[in-house]
């Protein structure tokens, strides 16, 4: 009877241990430490925008002229401090990641701050990134964030796998693991 009681007092235990264990984060999310820490995965993400940018030429194009491609699109203006705070870092993981994956700047300063927005962009990267603007504003509708900066990894496929609001070092090691997660298509 001994025997059989410590052996329901040890199933018990195994099972409350199991159960008391936190569940181990799964799919991107597991890429939400260290500077990714604000990581997040949005179970209905909004579509890539279709929305017309203009690029430092002034021609009209769109992200989906980019579909093929992992995308990180991140969304700044000069008037937002901790957009050029980061902006250094992404022209990092840019090099990083040369002709491996594409970032893309949107800036959203009107058209009298473009000079000043692309100027400022070709010295926070060492000319690593293109300017990009929709003056518009609309796609932070679109991509349905409520503040800058926010940046948005797409898979080749288009779609969004992750996104970061807020400032982030992207030239870390955690935001490196991610990328090449996502190149290896390694999200789930």
């Amino acid at each position: 009877m001994a025997i059989l009681a410590f052996a329901g007092v040890a199933i018990l235990y195994v099972l409350f241990a199991a159960g008391s264990k936190p569940a181990e984060t799964q799919g991107m999310a597991r890429f939400a430490t260290g500077a990714m820490h604000g990581l997040a995965v949005l179970d209905n993400p909004p579509a890539l925008p279709m929305r017309a940018i203009q690029d430092d030429q002034g021609r009209i194009t769109n992200l989906h002229a980019f579909r093929g491609q992992v995308l990180v699109v991140n969304l700044w203006a000069t008037w937002c401090a901790p957009c050029m705070e980061e902006m250094p870092t992404l022209g990092a993981l840019q090099r990083r990641f040369a002709g491996r994956i594409r970032v893309i700047p949107v800036n959203v300063d009107d058209t009298a701050h473009l000079e000043q927005a692309k100027q400022e962009l070709a010295h926070l990267t060492r000319g690593a990134l293109p300017l990009y603007n929709d003056n518009s504003r609309g796609i932070l509708f679109d991509v349905n964030t409520p503040g800058m900066p926010v940046t948005i990894i797409y898979d080749r496929r288009g779609h969004e796998v992750a996104r970061l609001a807020g400032g982030a070092d992207w030239s870390s090691g955690a935001a490196a693991r991610l990328i090449e997660a996502v190149l290896a298509e390694n999200t789930t």
